[in-house]
């Protein structure tokens, strides 16, 4: 792997920083409303942490408060002995309960609410930030008019999609009928406003048919009519360690198609584009998503096209451009195995560094790329980054160096094959592929002009009450579909403090970004701690008032038995989740490995200046 350079150091503190600051501050907000309200209504305060278990470092205060920071740093609380007995968490106390005086019911209830009802407060003081300065999303999501419906989607081992391998199925939305230019209004019945409020409600539907397949239903705008559709999304693998899939729909909003800078001797450089020149349309066919003006260059091939272009000055112009096809990936090598020869194992030349970024790198050892479709029993041994190292010939063990010693070494005709791999740690071995053959496979070739294209980020300028009833609304609707048959939610996929972690780190980079998910996570503590569950507040409140209620039906001894009882469960839950945000993270990495070792060896530049 790369050394980490002084900038990723600095980049990484800066990330740390940012968790410290705002995630650790979003619960020093909640703990600070139980303890104010705690104060003003003369409760006895004995502790106010940030995490919980053995205590890292803090002070006394002269309020005779003990402020700590503690070493688990999965929340925080604020140790009020009159209000429950939560030992089990905040540790023993140093004076009875029983000895205290009694609070009321209104002192239980406020104390109790006043954490959720500071979340509230800062996430909407936040939001109306966001207001002003806006939030930084995707290029088109300020919109719901779709761009492009891909025919096909890919469902799994989408880094193999350019080499014709990934798993497909067809495109849900295509097939169902959905088009470029239609105008989504609603999903389910639910009205949308932007992008990502489609995506999200396909993602959280929990609609059927008959068969038992996932359904929703499009409420769209097109030439004027308003149109039902139904589609039947597919379900996306996002990690393939934990095993995460979701509903997709197979959309992407409608974005402009903004030429970069003309490799030299392209089509575009010899048609004249420029940067910041603007397609409008193809042959006629008005434009709308940049993978929509590639998939129709596709399937055009190596013919003259006709563009008209808005260039950077405002004026409007026609060129004629003609592609080239060719593929933008290197050659690779195909060994089919298995029943029917289902599985295919697929390597690539890659130098002896195999993080070498130098082009002109002699290429003298074959490495593996993946196996499509996915085998669980190989996923270990034949992971991407593997090197074959040699396989039996016909006679005698065959050293491998290139594609073409490999198919001369394994042959055409179906055998039992064993082959011997390493790893760059001096990790080694070998296995037997039945039935195994070498197999051609050609990369699925593009019609290119030799140019990147611009995203335009877009500011999304959103009222604080709308940003904050959306988030609200969207986590409901989540802790619901954990308990739906009909959805693909899964308690696993709930994130841990590793995903926020991880998340603060990733949008460190833009402060509007981390302002617009520490509104998220306030929200989400605001709502999650009022649920009616013993341990948190919600639990606390429901305790007061069927004591309040009822004439000795909860007994203290049965209040600590349930608090200890909800107690385990929640850290079992918790530990549930940790341990599937670990898996999370490994499949992260992996996939970060893939596009690393893609882009140095299967990836290639495309060169114009010698073609003609």
């Amino acid at each position: 792997m790369d050394n980490l350079s002084f900038g990723d150091l600095l980049g990484s503190l800066w990330g740390l920083a940012l968790v410290a600051i705002f995630f650790g501050g979003s619960i020093f907000v909640h703990e600070l409303g139980h303890f104010l309200a705690a104060r003003k209504r003369g409760l006895k305060i004995e502790r106010f942490s940030i995490g919980f278990g053995p205590r890292l470092f803090g002070w006394t205060g002269k309020d005779g408060v003990d402020y700590r920071v503690s070493i688990i740093p999965l929340g925080g609380y604020v140790a009020l002995p009159q209000l429950a007995d939560m030992e089990g968490i905040e540790g023993a106390s140093s004076e009875e309960a029983e000895k205290l005086p009694k609070i009321s019911y209104a002192d239980k209830m406020i104390v109790s609410v006043m954490g959720a009802v500071f979340n509230v407060i800062f996430a909407f003081a936040l939001a109306c930030v966001l207001w002003v300065t806006g939030v930084p999303v995707a290029s088109g999501s300020n919109s719901t008019v779709i761009g492009y419906v891909p025919e096909q989607v890919v469902t799994s081992s989408g880094h193999l999609a350019e080499l014709g391998l990934g798993n497909t199925v067809p495109g849900p939305a295509f097939k169902a009928g959905l088009r470029s230019g239609d105008k989504v209004l609603a999903v389910d019945d639910a009205t949308v406003t932007n992008f990502s409020q489609i995506s999200e409600a396909v993602m959280l539907g929990n609609r059927k048919d008959s068969q038992g397949n996932p359904t929703a239903t499009f409420k769209i705008e097109r030439g004027g009519e308003t149109l039902e559709i139904v589609v039947q999304p597919a379900r996306l693998e996002v990690n393939s360690q934990s095993g995460d899939k979701v509903r997709v729909a197979g959309l992407q909003p409608r974005t402009a198609v903004i030429v970069g800078t003309p490799a030299p001797g392209s089509p575009a450089e010899k048609a004249g584009l420029k940067s910041g020149d603007r397609i409008l349309s193809i042959d006629g066919q008005p434009l709308n998503n940049t993978v929509e003006f590639r998939e129709l260059l596709r399937k055009g091939g190596a013919k003259p096209r006709t563009l008209l272009i808005e260039q950077a000055d405002g004026v409007s112009a026609k060129v004629v451009i003609t592609p080239q096809m060719t593929t933008t990936v290197n050659p690779v090598s195909i060994i089919a195995y298995g029943e029917d020869r289902r599985h295919s194992l697929i390597l690539v030349p890659a130098t002896r560094d195999l993080l070498s970024n130098d082009p002109e790198a002699v290429r003298d050892q074959l490495m593996v790329l993946g196996v499509s479709p996915d085998d669980p029993a190989l996923a270990e041994t034949l992971k991407i980054g593997t090197i074959v190292d040699m396989v039996d010939g016909r006679d005698q063990l065959v050293s491998i160096r290139s594609i073409d010693g490999l198919v001369k070494a394994v042959g055409r005709t179906p055998r039992d094959l064993t082959i011997y791999w390493k790893r760059a740690n001096g990790d080694a071995g070998n296995l037997t592929l039945k039935k195994a053959q070498s197999v051609d496979k050609q990369p699925v070739q593009h019609a290119q002009i030799g140019t990147y294209f611009v995203s335009q980020p877009e500011l999304a300028y959103r009222n604080p009450w709308e940003t904050c009833t959306g988030i609200v609304k969207s986590t409901f609707t989540t802790l619901g579909r954990l308990f739906d048959r009909g959805s693909d939610i899964q308690v696993k996929q709930l994130a841990s403090v590793i995903s926020i972690t991880k998340t603060y780190y990733n949008l460190s980079e833009d402060i509007r970004r981390v302002l617009w998910f520490t509104v998220l996570i306030n929200l989400n503590l605001a709502v999650l701690n009022l649920l009616p569950i013993p341990v948190l507040d919600g639990g606390h409140m429901l305790i007061a008032t069927i004591q309040r209620f009822t004439k000795g039906l909860l007994s203290n001894k049965a209040v600590i038995i349930l608090q200890y009882t909800f107690m385990a469960l929640l850290f079992s839950l918790m530990a549930y989740i940790i341990l599937h945000d670990v898996r999370r993270c490994s499949g992260d990495s992996e996939l970060q490995l893939k596009q690393q070792l893609l882009e140095r060896h299967v990836y290639k530049p495309q060169d114009f200046s010698a073609k003609k």
